[in-house]
């Protein structure tokens, strides 16, 4: 009997975005050979930059995507008209520049 569409033939199967045994001893093998390693690294990264700071860019734009998360874009709507925050006009009147509260109406 086949499965109805969008059901698991192991409703309880693995859970998502774990990983296989040989995927995390392959992970924990790299880690400990990077972490030799991370000395050599730095030096060549040091020597890159110093002949070629265009290169030694290049490089570290390899690196980021390991390092830092992708960023995602968002939308922001904003609902109801702006309205200055409780202690805006406590910094203008400070400043004594009323010119600069863009939320005051003309």
């Amino acid at each position: 009997m086949p499965f109805k569409k969008g059901q698991s033939g192991n409703p309880s199967g693995r859970p998502k975005g774990a990983t296989d045994k040989v995927t995390r001893e392959a992970r924990e093998l790299f880690l400990s050979v990077m972490e030799g390693e991370l000395e050599h690294v730095q030096e060549q990264l040091e020597c890159l930059r110093r002949e070629s700071s265009r290169d030694y860019l290049k490089a570290l734009a390899a690196f980021l995507p390991y390092f830092l998360p992708k960023q995602t874009e968002s939308e922001v709507k904003i609902v109801g008209a702006p309205h200055a925050p409780s202690w805006f006009d406590e910094v203008i009147e400070r400043e004594g520049d009323k010119s600069a509260n863009v939320f005051l109406n003309d």
